[in-house]
């Protein structure tokens, strides 16, 4: 690889743990009969249902918001189940609870590491009121699905086509760092260079690989900053 100029990220689950918040989200909902096991098991469906939606818009080249993907798989999960709960309220408490999610141990001393060095900016898949508000504190543009009615990797590729346009810089030039495969799949096919976050030790089973992987954002920015 070569120098970086930009240091794109992804959030959730690369800056901050929103599993942190599963309990709460929940909890609400199942009342008397919450479990971490249910939450677990009702997380999961609910998690299936929003990959599943925003697929199937991706496939048709349009676009959903988080709000509207998410209410739809609580409809869905709640029908499933048998919960009579609101689905307003519960997507209201959801994004509120991503709002409130926890930074990982090595999020802050890397995030004050690279913004010394780097053009920064954060690409999420996601709606502006679900995100935390912590990355204000420091010079990182944002750019949401919601802002460019779109998701990394989509048949558009917008959110990272405006990164590379905000820049002005080569592709190449920027690396994007994430935990999922749109992440790396969206990156690449914008000829930006990908860092693939494997927090967990899983392996990677698509064609189309991450050019550095890393098991922490310290060892990612090792591995960047050895470039300079």
């Amino acid at each position: 690889m070569q120098s970086f100029k930009v240091i794109s990220l992804d959030m959730f689950q690369t800056l901050v743990n929103i599993e942190s918040r599963r309990s709460a989200v929940w909890r609400p909902i199942l009342q008397q009969t919450f479990s971490e096991a249910r939450a677990l098991q009702l997380g999961k469906q609910l998690l299936s249902r929003y990959y599943a939606a925003a697929c199937e818009a991706r496939e048709a080249g349009t676009f959903i918001s988080s709000r509207e993907i998410y209410y739809r798989g609580f409809q869905s999960v709640f029908q499933e189940s048998g919960l009579d709960y609101d689905c307003e309220q519960a997507v209201d408490n959801l994004f509120a609870q991503h709002r409130l999610s926890e930074m990982y141990a090595d999020t802050e001393a890397f995030l004050q590491r690279i913004c010394r060095n780097y053009q920064v900016c954060i690409v999420s898949d996601t709606d502006d009121l679900m995100l935390p508000e912590f990355y204000r504190n420091y010079p990182i543009l944002l750019f949401t699905s919601e802002t460019y009615q779109s998701y990394k990797n989509d048949t558009h590729n917008r959110m990272f086509t405006e990164v590379i346009a905000h820049y002005g810089v080569e592709p190449e030039q920027i690396i994007h760092i994430g935990d999922s495969a749109s992440d790396i799949l969206g990156a690449a096919r914008a000829g930006i260079k990908s860092c693939w976050l494997n927090r967990n030790g899983q392996p990677w089973e698509l064609e189309v690989k991450p050019d550095v992987t890393a098991g922490t954002l310290e060892e990612a920015y090792e591995l960047i900053s050895s470039e300079q």
